[in-house]
This record gives C-alpha cells, sequence and structure tokens, in this order.
C-alpha cells in the first residue's frame, strides 16, 4: 500500500474512532490499486463505493458524515465516492461490503470477530427469507390467496 495514503487512512481512522474500513462494488478493485500507488482510468458514472465501521457509533452521525466525506474524498481523489456506515446497513447488504476488499482494520481478529458475525447473521435471514417465500407460495397453492393474471397489452 502507499505509505502516504496508508498514513492517511489510519489518521482517518484514528480521529474518527474507525476501526473497519472496506471498499466494496464495481470499482473496489480499482480503488484498492489506487492505494497501493498504480495508475486507474475511472469509469465515467461509477464511484467508489467506501463503507465504514466505528468502534462506537458516533451521535451526531450527520455531522460526523461531512466531515468524514470531505476527507475520506481528498485520500481517493480523483474517484467520486460513495460512503456509507455498516452499522447502519441490514445484515445482507453488509454481507455484500464484507465481501468486498478489507483496506483498513485496528484489529485483525476483531475485523474476523465481525466479518463471521456477518455471515452468520446473513445466513440466518436467507434462510428465514427461504422460508417465509415458501410459505407463501403454499398459501397460494392452498387457496389462501387469490389473484388475477392480465397480460399487459
Amino acid at each position: 500500500m502507499d505509505r502516504g495514503l496508508n498514513s492517511a487512512l489510519k489518521n482517518l481512522a484514528q480521529k474518527f474512532g474507525i476501526d473497519l474500513i472496506y471498499l466494496f462494488g464495481s470499482q473496489a478493485e480499482k480503488g484498492k490499486s489506487y492505494i497501493e500507488g498504480e495508475r486507474v482510468t475511472l469509469e465515467e458514472f461509477s464511484d467508489l463505493d467506501i463503507a465504514i465501521s466505528f468502534k462506537k457509533p458516533p451521535e451526531h452521525l450527520i455531522h460526523v458524515y461531512g466531515e468524514l466525506f470531505m476527507e475520506i474524498s481528498e485520500i481517493f481523489d480523483p474517484f467520486h465516492i460513495d460512503l456509507v456506515f455498516i452499522h447502519e446497513m441490514n445484515p445482507l447488504f453488509q454481507y455484500e461490503i464484507i465481501k468486498g476488499i478489507r483496506i483498513y482494520e485496528e484489529d485483525e481478529s476483531v475485523a474476523e470477530d465481525f466479518e463471521e458475525m456477518v455471515m452468520k447473521k446473513a445466513a440466518d435471514l436467507a434462510f428465514k427469507k427461504r422460508m417465509m417465500d415458501r410459505d407463501i407460495m403454499e398459501a397460494i397453492e392452498d387457496g389462501y390467496f387469490e389473484f388475477e393474471y392480465k397480460p399487459a397489452p
């Protein structure tokens, strides 16, 4: 990782009480290449998705979001960024985040525990959704729901 960007990420994390930073989405690999000091070609209508996890979520998120967005935008300039806070996302979205690239962790064992917890919650939620879908299909098949299908003209 580029020493300057690595230092900037570490300073940002210390300033805001961040314990994890992920890149995810379609531009994650380019973001990783950028922080490793490589030249990247940006896609005009794509942004770099960045997810932040706090040790303790701040009370005034809107104020923190604005300041954090400005500072992380400077680190990842020339990318357009989209910033999310992991603790505000549902488990399935959190799972998509951790499938991305972790670019900062304060403590690797904490990061691994967090990722394991997210995977368990996402698996549980996916299982519950499949069960609910099955129950709904059974109810439709048993005639508890009626609907009329009309193809579009």
